[in-house]
């Protein structure tokens, strides 16, 4: 099959445009996604609070050692607040290009908007389908997310485990954004939903296959 343009999904007698999303909007976009009645959000959300009530027990049980003598659990704990902040973002979007380019999308673009705190990597003017849209938005939740269990397992009798399930648990908050834009095929699931993003104009655009 021919690869899509974004000129092929212009053309209206074979898709149409769903939506338009400029790329300073990107969070009012992601919000309008985050719908109760989308079961990837219920689960993202049941998800969402495991990691919330993780990092709670493990503050607690940190500051708990601490009064005990044991600082090296709240020290680590630390360490992990200030590796998700700084390292761990950059990591995450790594893994977004990695699954990108093993699925065949080279033209990518990363960057930044301080103001709102979003960063991002885009596949520039590349027409991206849905299971592409899919690996790349789980990839670094569930890399992330494996590699810190096996760690953490692993160093289970050490505070580096406090490390490793609090960047999990940290990490989770990261991949809201991934879970919101995914819904957006969710809600649309009867749809064959194209998208592309346009650097030089600032935006994305979404469009689905009219039927034949």
């Amino acid at each position: 099959m021919k690869k899509l343009t974004p000129e092929d999904l212009q053309n209206p007698d074979q898709f149409e445009l769903l939506a338009e999303l400029e790329h300073r909007q990107i969070k009012k976009f992601i919000y309008e996604q985050i719908t109760p009645g989308v079961r990837l959000i219920r689960i993202y959300s049941i998800y969402q609070v495991a990691m919330l009530l993780l990092l709670g027990f493990l503050a607690g049980s940190a500051v708990v050692r601490l009064v005990r003598g044991v600082p090296e659990p709240l020290i680590y704990t630390g360490y992990a607040a200030l590796f998700s902040f700084t390292v761990l973002i950059f990591l995450h979007e790594l893994l977004h290009a990695v699954a990108y380019w093993l699925c065949g999308v080279r033209n990518l673009k990363a960057g930044a908007m301080l103001n709102k705190f979003v960063f991002y990597v885009m596949a520039d003017r590349e027409v991206i389908g849905f299971r592409t849209f899919q690996v790349v938005a789980f990839a670094p939740l569930v890399t992330v997310k494996l590699a810190c269990l096996i760690l953490g397992v692993l160093y289970w009798s050490t505070p580096w485990a406090y490390f490793f399930f609090s960047v999990m648990g940290i990490h989770s908050l990261f991949c809201a954004g991934d879970m919101a834009m995914l819904a957006f095929y969710s809600i649309r699931e009867d749809k064959e939903i194209y998208n592309y993003d346009d650097l030089g104009l600032k935006k994305s655009f979404f469009y689905a296959r009219k039927p034949e």
